[in-house]
């Protein structure tokens, strides 16, 4: 059996990884534009509501009650971790989710 024959699995599986890695990728980028958007006009609709005076919004209490950046990494790498659970083409994935990411 020479080296060629034994990397054909190999790359068959970082293959298979970098397209799954980079539909996931392209997924999450679609989901969180979505829900920037809807963020984002709610907090239109809020200081819309605020101007005419029909609402009052207390920002330090928001601000205090938002999650910390320590919580949000914590978050992030929970998340990577429930994509690459129990996948043995995990670099592959990795690339191709970073390639999708950024395309």
């Amino acid at each position: 059996m020479s080296s060629v024959d034994r990397l054909i699995p190999v790359i068959g599986l970082l293959g298979l990884g970098g397209v799954l890695g980079w539909c996931a990728a392209h997924f999450v980028k679609t989901v969180g534009r979505v829900v920037g958007c809807l963020c984002g006009a709610i907090f239109v609709l809020i200081q819309v509501l605020a101007y005419y005076g029909l609402a009052e919004v207390h920002w330090d209490k928001v601000m205090q009650a938002a999650p910390s950046t320590e919580a949000a990494s914590g978050l992030l790498r929970f998340f990577w971790k429930i994509l690459v659970y129990n996948l043995p083409f995990t670099g592959g994935f990795a690339a191709g989710f970073w390639r999708g990411w950024k395309v």
